[in-house]
């Protein structure tokens, strides 16, 4: 499989899986991450955003053909920074360098905690693209009482809102480029760690999985996923907000279309 591909968040949890799960099936994988990856960049930043695209370009020749935007978590401060700004700044960094790719793909990763209720002040500064404002917004949410998975919650649903409306638009379908959105459930990471080792919490959300075996999900489940999205096989769907929970969704959200 003659395929370069870029991950981001790529040095643990989901982002290793699949950055090893594309390797392992012949593909070119260009791995970035906070350390231990071939580009080093905080997604988070503006300076590290541009170290990206920088450092994806020198060692792809310009070129590549997906993107599996994945990086994301981290603390309270940077949670809108990195998991909504970060991601749609990777994706429409690298783009350009889809162009000349016959199959090119691109995939963000979202979570079910983007079913939480939404910040309108949060989201609504995030879909304007402006970051300051959001950041402002995120941070009167905490002073308010909110903790940081609303923040989190908010950015991936900010997240999904913005594959939905920018998915069908000439720079992505009409360049023939799919783009994605898989929101993953509870998966066996460090990221959940805080969920998983509580015997409480963890519990509880067992109790939103109704699908036998799914709970907690492996990377590597995702990992296959993701993968599928950034294939060529995929050359028909395109904004979508794929949950991949173990029927979480499905059971809080029913008949509801996203």
């Amino acid at each position: 499989m003659d395929r370069t591909y870029v991950v981001t968040g790529a040095a643990s949890g989901i982002g290793a899986a699949t950055a090893r799960y594309l390797r392992e099936r012949g593909g070119r994988v260009i791995a970035c991450d906070l350390h231990d990856a071939d580009v080093i960049g905080d997604l988070a930043a503006r300076d590290g955003r541009a170290n990206l695209v920088d450092g994806v370009t020198r060692l792809s020749g310009g070129r590549i053909d997906a993107i599996v935007a994945n990086a994301g978590g981290g603390p309270p401060e940077t949670m809108l920074a990195l998991n909504f700004f970060g991601a749609v700044a990777t994706l429409e960094g690298l783009r350009p360098l889809l162009k000349a790719s016959p199959a090119p793909r691109a995939v963000m990763v979202s979570s079910i905690a983007s079913m939480s209720p939404a910040d309108p002040r949060i989201v609504e500064a995030c879909l304007k693209m402006d970051e300051p404002a959001a950041i402002a917004a995120g941070t009167d949410a905490l002073a308010a009482g909110k903790g940081p998975l609303d923040l989190y919650g908010n950015a991936k649903y900010a997240l999904n809102c913005w594959c939905r409306r920018v998915a069908g638009k000439p720079d992505w379908a009409g360049a023939g480029i799919p783009l994605n959105v898989v929101a993953p459930g509870f998966i066996d990471t460090p990221a959940a760690a805080y969920i998983l080792s509580d015997p409480d919490r963890s519990a509880q959300a067992a109790r939103m999985v109704p699908m036998r075996g799914a709970y907690p999900g492996r990377p590597e489940q995702m990992a296959a996923i993701l993968a599928w999205c950034v294939s060529p096989e995929n050359s028909l769907m395109t904004g979508q907000i794929i949950f991949a929970d173990g029927g979480a969704e499905c059971s809080l959200r029913g008949e509801r279309a996203w």
